[in-house]
């Protein structure tokens, strides 16, 4: 089981997740494909890696890989008008956070930045029609990450699991404020161990079905469609 907030923001729900998830519509009939809907998957590096495509096919619907790799939140912002919005979603998935707290980066953005960040996100979405679904940001495995990153940064900015709490809490904020769909990776990832690659960042190609799984089972009531019986594997083409 897993703690789920829902699309209400100030509650939550208790749910059961299965292996396996599709969708088909409220009729049991297959969805027209030329009334698919178009969702943008909008991020950084682990976006771009993958989860996007395992998620078109789960719903049976038009994707866009919008990640970036290396992008923060602010950089998002500022490309949402070419690489998002000109693509007219009737959904966008916002994954943004692990690049915003690294404090050793340049570009780090604070989480009170990264806050508003999300929320003028939110509202340039909002203002063209499209749904929200928002993703706090995943685990963080500090072994591997401190191989690649100077840890005495991260300790005198408080340790690496209190700022990602800091960036995790801001996504929650955002979602009880504005009243979008979260899907909390950082709490329901620590469950699913295999989901990271070897860098302890990024998801291995499980963990990229386990992501689009997730985010399927939000976005599947969005437009009108019920959960059936199929595999992850299967929506993977393995």
């Amino acid at each position: 089981m897993i703690w789920q907030t829902s699309r209400l923001g100030i509650f939550a729900t208790i749910v059961v997740v299965t292996a396996t998830t599709a969708f088909v519509d409220d009729a049991g009939e297959t969805a027209d494909p030329s009334s698919r809907w178009m969702v943008v998957c909008f991020g950084d590096s682990i976006t771009k890696r993958g989860y996007p495509s395992i998620l078109g096919q789960m719903l049976d619907v038009e994707t866009t890989n919008a990640g970036v790799a290396g992008n923060t939140s602010g950089e998002g912002l500022r490309r949402m008008q070419a690489d998002v919005l000109s693509k007219n979603p009737d959904a966008v998935v916002v994954f943004f956070g692990t690049n915003d707290l690294r404090v050793d980066a340049t570009k780090h953005v604070p989480p009170q930045q990264y806050e508003k960040n999300l929320e003028a996100i939110i509202d340039a979405c909002r203002k063209q029609d499209a749904e929200v679904v928002l993703c706090t940001l995943p685990p963080i495995r500090e072994e591997a990450f401190f191989k690649r990153h100077p840890r005495e940064l991260y300790d005198a900015a408080g340790g690496l699991p209190v700022l990602v709490s800091a960036y995790q809490q801001a996504a929650i904020r955002v979602v009880a404020k504005h009243d979008v769909t979260l899907v909390d990776l950082q709490q329901i990832l620590r469950g699913e161990p295999s989901w990271m690659s070897a860098d302890g960042v990024h998801p291995s190609a499980e963990g990229n079905a386990i992501i689009a799984k997730h985010i399927a089972r939000v976005i599947a009531p969005l437009i009108g469609r019920n959960p059936v019986d199929l595999t992850v594997s299967s929506a993977n083409g393995s």
